[in-house]
């Protein structure tokens, strides 16, 4: 009996120790590294356009991922910005059309 204990132990930790093994080489569930940049991004976006972000889209373009925030400023003109989510750093910005201003 003890035998058959010892074998389902050993068994039991090894099933655990390939699972383990699995769960950690397999990172589909987690944010790609670049994603960390997110509140850098946003910081930037609102350096340059002081007000509120209204939208904020991920793109994922061939696994280099980008962030665009749609922000309403508060001199009351709509900016788009765009920002590289592997650097942090800004990419584009554009005025939104039909502002007066």
């Amino acid at each position: 009996m003890s035998t058959i204990k010892s074998a389902l132990k050993f068994s039991g930790g090894l099933i655990l120790a390939l699972v383990s093994q699995y769960t950690l080489a397999d990172n589909s569930y987690q944010l790609p590294p670049s994603k960390l940049q997110m509140e850098n991004c946003e910081r930037e976006s609102l350096a340059l356009h002081s007000g509120t972000v209204e939208q904020e889209r991920v793109f994922n373009k061939q696994n280099h991922f980008e962030v665009r925030h749609e922000i309403q400023a508060d001199d009351g003109t709509e900016w788009s910005v765009l920002c590289d989510l592997a650097t942090g750093k800004i990419i584009g910005e554009q005025k939104m059309l039909g502002d007066s201003k």
